[in-house]
């Protein structure tokens, strides 16, 4: 991965000049640009360009130089930092840099540095970002469910302890896989008011370049004023058509598990149906209730995969391997602790899914210290009902992604162990050999 690149020229005076560097903020200190006009300065090979590799804490260096250029000019080096070595194609990035260098060289230098600069982004990754504004009446769980889906928070916490209302609007960002999520939080005291007054910055701020809108109602809200939340959801549609905005608006009914103890699906049909008889707009029934907590991380791995490449190529990997057990799920976890995707066969038992969420959530940091320390990989657990689950280490920080957790209540714990070995190999073609590739 690169951290950046820098464009050294030289002056007769006072030696190594940097002239352009990218991104600014870039820190090149003192030792580390003596170290790189060194590694040139040995070399009494002055008839060829060189590409010089070295490291520096922890760092991989690529250099440029112009070695017959020297006597003339001085020392102009083109300098790549990259974070990890073996993470990317090194051998394609060597010959990326020679041919940049090159390229750089031939300019004027009044023409250089804006070269430079417009040329950079063939060494830098560039992630997709999109906006999501939560908006829905007060207490309908906008904040529980940023918390929960965004930030890793045990959703029983949060089912004791309530959050505080938010104000105003409160904007949050996230990385998601290739994404990178500004999710923007309303409060449902002021929801009236955003809706109604198109000119004020707070209107302005929310609704301005979002990508999604997530409305949240819930089944009290519904059952009691239905007609209402119409109405607003109404509004929202108006406000989107007027300014033209290209926003996908979403319906989350909210609470499911409000409808009873056993979630009666004709009541779920019902609730549908009427609600399309007002809106053509895609409608998600979610809870945070740990029996019900999947429905809510599908509704979103749904949405965010229609923007996410990666989102979809690591579903692909799962139901690719999936489609050949029963009562089989498995999900991979973030480096924030969050899971990312999620597949399950169709009859798998979804009332334990909280409760491997609960024991996974329990034994992750004792697998975290165990893990660093490098005394184990992955971690299997049998209960007496022939559930079985294999907690296994990804070792991909790098791309954000932490934990592959399998559950099956009919494969052994040796044959788990082969599919996360056939999954782990999929998952390292795919972020390996695929972006080194890119």
């Amino acid at each position: 991965m690169a951290i950046g690149i820098a464009l050294f020229g030289w002056d007769k005076k006072i030696g190594s000049v940097i002239e352009v560097k990218y991104p600014k903020s870039l820190d090149l200190t003192a030792d580390l640009i003596n170290k790189i006009y060194m590694t040139f300065a040995y070399s009494e090979d002055f008839d060829k360009e060189e590409l010089i590799e070295t490291s520096y804490k922890e760092q991989t260096i690529l250099s440029y130089c112009d070695k017959t250029r020297v006597a003339k000019v001085g020392y102009e080096i083109v300098t790549l930092i990259l974070e990890e070595k073996e993470n990317v194609n090194i051998f394609k990035i060597k010959k990326q840099l020679l041919e940049f260098g090159k390229n750089t060289f031939k300019k004027e230098k009044s023409e250089r540095n804006q070269f430079f600069l417009d040329n950079v982004g063939i060494f830098f990754e560039t992630s997709s970002a999109k906006k999501i504004l939560l908006l829905g009446r007060a207490g309908t769980g906008k904040t529980s469910i940023k918390k929960i889906i965004f930030e890793g928070v045990d959703p029983k916490d949060l089912l004791y302890n309530p959050l505080e209302p938010t104000r105003g609007i409160t904007p949050s960002v996230y990385s998601w896989l290739d994404l990178k999520l500004g999710l923007f939080d309303s409060s449902g005291q002021e929801l009236s008011f955003l809706l109604e007054n198109e000119e004020d910055r707070e209107h302005i701020l929310a609704f301005d370049n979002t990508d999604y809108i997530v409305y949240l109602f819930d089944y009290p809200g519904w059952i009691s004023q239905s007609q209402d939340l119409v109405t607003e959801i109404q509004k929202i549609q108006k406000i989107l058509k007027k300014n033209s905005y290209s926003t996908k608006l979403l319906l989350f009914f909210h609470k499911i598990d409000l409808i009873g103890k056993d979630i009666d699906n004709k009541i779920i049909d019902e609730i549908s149906a009427n609600i399309k008889k007002h809106f053509d707009i895609p409608l998600y029934f979610t809870s945070i209730h740990p029996d019900l907590i999947y429905s809510l991380y599908n509704a979103f791995y749904e949405i965010l995969s229609i923007s996410s490449n990666e989102n979809i190529k690591l579903k692909e990997i799962l139901e690719s391997e999936i489609k050949y057990f029963q009562k089989t799920m498995f999900f991979i976890t973030n480096t924030h602790n969050s899971i990312v995707v999620q597949v399950m066969s169709k009859d798998f038992n979804t009332t334990i899914i909280n409760h491997t969420h609960k024991l996974v959530a329990q034994l992750n940091q004792t697998f975290e210290d165990m893990t660093k320390s490098g005394n184990i990989d992955h971690l299997i657990l049998s209960s007496y009902d022939n559930l079985n689950i294999i907690m296994n280490n990804t070792n991909l920080p790098k791309f954000s992604l932490k934990y592959l957790i399998c559950i099956s209540e009919t494969a052994t714990a040796n044959k788990l162990i082969w599919l996360v070995g056939q999954i782990r190999s999929k998952l390292k073609d795919l972020y390996y050999f695929n972006k080194s590739n890119k």
